[in-house]
């Protein structure tokens, strides 16, 4: 397949590339953000040292031709690459047993993950499982990193899971999720070109971005949040909310692209050093009734989510009213966190995401079974407000119903 050509012009305030690096982070390691910076993934490579690459990604990666930009790129500095291009949606355990025997196979010096959250957890998998004694699955069980793990650099296509500047990742045994965090996760580089978030489609645009808004405001509901962190998720929130509606109705709008890839990325960088709560349980339970993209099960659970911690937290929901553009000063806290729950729920249903279980053609005799593994499997004790299998199960209710009311 021919390279392709990421043929725009992006506007001119944006055209500044700029690479992001704060204390501990000495060179070439950082964050390269802006248009066209794909294009320097070999020159980044080449000062990481080594020969061999494993690139990880997805047949979509494939169809664009994506791979073969990268993959020409890194040749042009030298280095052999194999192409592992079959990275799945919400990953499963096979996929990384195959990366697994390619890397015990193989000595590679150096991973780089192109796609969607999916590839670039798989890439992050696969860098410390080709250095430790494990394989995925007692990796992911035991959850112990013993030994750095392969240099990497992350390439992210979707404006949302924020993968490549985040020591998380996900992979699924079953219908079970496993996830783990690890410093040892993080790549060297990170490459985040918006461009190449153009091609995604509307439904896509919308179910990652809600995703970057989940992170955000997760992070920002968390009991471990703190002042650092809180300017990242409120940076993050204030640009979801107001480029997601641009970027999903209209992809080729470079500045909403642009800054949707920025969203992202701090939004992921506040959730890093808190974590994630009840919406992202939402996610893992929901996928194991049926198929469901992780951003659509964050977004449908988010607003309630927020409901639910409302009580606790007026003034912080009242801070995520602000950022999404709520004249907040003649409203109560208790009212300005109503108008952020409720501005959430909007946001994702102009965007065309669900707000409830029931139009996701959820069962209603399944919603008991749904609270209780949420509850027993995947409770989030830095949530800021306890949750008995009670609350968890009226959650669900008016999740299923699509009211906020019940909450």
């Amino acid at each position: 397949m021919a390279q392709v050509k990421l043929d725009y012009e992006a506007p001119a305030h944006l055209k500044r590339e700029f690479v992001f690096q704060t204390a501990g982070i000495l060179p070439p390691n950082g964050i390269l953000f802006g248009f066209n910076t794909i294009h320097k993934v070999g020159e980044q490579a080449k000062k990481l040292g080594g020969a061999k690459a494993i690139l990880v990604t997805d047949e979509i990666m494939l169809q664009l031709g994506y791979v073969d930009l990268v993959k020409g790129a890194l040749e042009k500095e030298g280095f052999q690459v194999e192409v592992f291009g079959k990275v799945d949606p919400e990953p499963h355990m096979e996929t990384a047993d195959a990366l697994y025997d390619m890397v015990r196979k193989t000595k590679f010096d150096l991973v780089v993950g192109l796609g969607g959250g999916s590839a670039m957890d798989m890439a992050k998998l696969t860098s410390i499982v080709a250095t430790n004694e494990q394989t995925p699955f007692e990796l992911m069980s035991k959850k112990v990193v013993a030994k750095p793990a392969l240099k990497k650099i992350l390439i992210p296509t979707t404006s949302g899971t924020g993968s490549e500047v985040s020591m998380f990742f996900v992979a699924s045994a079953g219908k079970d999720k496993y996830f783990m965090g690890s410093p040892y996760a993080y790549p060297e580089i990170s490459i985040i070109d918006p461009g190449l978030t153009i091609s995604m489609p509307p439904k896509i645009t919308a179910s990652t971005g809600i995703d970057a808004l989940s992170h955000a405001i997760e992070s920002l509901m968390n009991k471990l949040a703190n002042p650092l962190y809180d300017s990242l998720g409120l940076g993050g929130v204030e640009l979801v909310s107001k480029y997601l509606r641009r970027a999903t109705f209209n992809g080729q709008d470079l500045e909403a692209r642009y800054y949707m890839s920025m969203g992202s990325t701090i939004s992921m960088i506040s959730m890093t050093g808190t974590g994630g709560l009840y919406s992202h349980s939402i996610s893992y339970v929901l996928a194991q009734f049926q198929p469901l993209a992780h951003g659509i099960g964050c977004g449908v659970s988010l607003p309630y989510t927020m409901a639910f911690n409302l009580p606790v937290i007026e003034d912080k929901l009242a801070l995520i009213a602000r950022a999404m553009g709520e004249r907040t000063e003649s409203l109560s806290p208790r009212k300005a966190a109503q108008r952020a729950v409720e501005m959430v729920y909007d946001l994702i249903a102009d965007v065309k995401m669900p707000v409830s279980l029931k139009e996701m053609g959820f069962q209603h005799e399944d919603v008991y079974k749904m609270a209780e593994i949420c509850i027993t499997k995947y409770p989030r004790v830095n949530n800021p407000r306890s949750m008995s299998k009670e609350e968890c199960l009226a959650l669900f209710e008016a999740m299923w119903e699509g009211k906020l009311s019940r909450l």
